[in-house]
């Protein structure tokens, strides 16, 4: 659904930047080719409002460095730069038409890693870190959590389904699961389910373990389950979710988060008790997985569970 969404309002935004660059050069303000330029920047301002507008809602630019002292405004002019073009790269491109379910590697051993795509999005959020898994010979398999309204717990089942095969065709009992944001708690809600024998280890990136503020202006039953409420306290939802997470199985779950996360608002809200914490600074919400230093943080951890898992089966 996410996908042909996308490409029908990249469909309408070329046809508004192609009548509003003819209604611009029939009025004899300049050429085609700089009408062009003008059109495409006024279609996407207001993308671009929507991400400014994100990183001052979620009180961004109060973060310190943590030697106590204040980013420079460069920093965080980069940092806007760079959350959107990602977030351009992926509502044009890998959202419409870089999706995936599975991709085998000829040479695979050891374990697989499911990848769970946070609200809002779907598979081909995660091109780049496909792309660095089939160079490293992992195979591994996206899922897309529709309906994309639904309640955190629906996707369970769909997690379930995607363990169940992805441990058959490659003949291991366990997988690890990368999660962004939403996909983070889905999976959460899938180990609250089935239990976390197949789970090797858990990564969460941008996870919300205790909800946002910004889910308040999100739809659907998902977008209120994360929600941050008026008390400054997590949801029923992720508040009861919580409860039932013991220390044991919080122990197998990774949370890297940035304190500078334009939509996981208050940040510290992917900190979660008993599990390993990493934070980082200056990426923004989207950007978590395209970034080297996240990513390179995401690939370590990946590396260390399959080899945590190996060293388990020698003994």
């Amino acid at each position: 659904m996410i996908a042909s969404f996308t490409q029908f309002m990249l469909f309408v935004q070329l046809v508004s930047i192609a009548l509003l660059s003819v209604w611009i050069v029939s009025m004899g303000l300049t050429e085609i080719l700089l009408a062009l330029v003008i059109s495409t920047v006024l279609t996407s301002l207001p993308r671009s409002y929507i991400i400014i507008n994100n990183f001052f809602t979620a009180a961004v630019f109060d973060a310190t460095r943590p030697d106590g002292k204040k980013f420079s405004r460069w920093q965080l002019l980069i940092l806007m730069l760079q959350e959107f073009y990602w977030s351009s790269v992926c509502w044009y491109w890998s959202f419409p038409f870089a999706g995936f379910n599975f991709r085998p590697c000829k040479q695979h051993s050891g374990l697989p890693v499911l990848l769970i795509h946070g609200y809002g999005c779907n598979s081909g959020y995660w091109i780049s870190v496909s792309r660095l898994l089939q160079k490293q010979n992992i195979t591994h398999s996206a899922i897309d959590c529709e309906p994309v309204l639904a309640g955190i717990d629906d996707y369970a089942v769909l997690i379930h389904n995607a363990i169940t095969t992805l441990c058959q065709q490659t003949g291991q009992s366990q997988v690890i699961i990368l999660g962004h944001s939403m996909g983070g708690l889905s999976a959460r809600a899938y180990m609250r389910r089935y239990g976390e024998e197949k789970i090797a280890r858990l990564i969460t990136l941008g996870t919300p373990h205790h909800g946002s503020k910004l889910a308040a202006a999100a739809w659907g039953m998902n977008a209120y389950q994360m929600r941050w409420n008026d008390n400054q306290e997590a949801s029923c939802w992720i508040s009861t979710l919580n409860a039932a997470s013991t220390p044991a199985t919080c122990s197998k779950i990774v949370s890297i988060y940035s304190r500078h996360d334009n939509i996981v608002s208050p940040q510290h809200s992917s900190y979660l008790p008993h599990a390993r914490n990493i934070e980082i600074d200056l990426v923004g919400h989207v950007a978590l997985a395209f970034t080297k230093q996240s990513v390179n943080i995401v690939m370590q951890e990946i590396t260390a569970a399959r080899e945590n898992k190996l060293i388990s089966e020698n003994r």
